[in-house]
């Protein structure tokens, strides 16, 4: 039986290959692209990685440096810059 914490679906059964053969383990899964919230469409520059590889990734390549980066597309953004300073 396996244990509690591998039979969610948070982790995901892979084969690997030891010497005496192949065996079970269980790896998490990559979280899903991360998407604009107003648009929709999927963020680039946003790595599809888990927090705790995160942290070996310098923190320039973690998320756009502009504003909104990392939560608004480019074309978003754009228009809310547009629309924040013609107020």
């Amino acid at each position: 039986m396996s244990e509690a914490k591998t039979k969610s679906r948070n982790f995901r059964k892979v084969q690997v290959r030891t010497v005496k053969g192949s065996k079970d383990a269980f790896k998490r899964r990559k979280p899903v692209v991360a998407k604009c919230v107003v648009t929709g469409e999927s963020l680039k520059g946003v790595p599809r990685a888990l927090p705790g590889d995160l942290k070996n990734v310098p923190r320039s390549a973690r998320r756009p440096s502009r504003p909104f980066g990392g939560v608004l597309s480019s074309r978003a953004s754009r228009l809310e810059i547009k629309r924040r300073n013609r107020k």
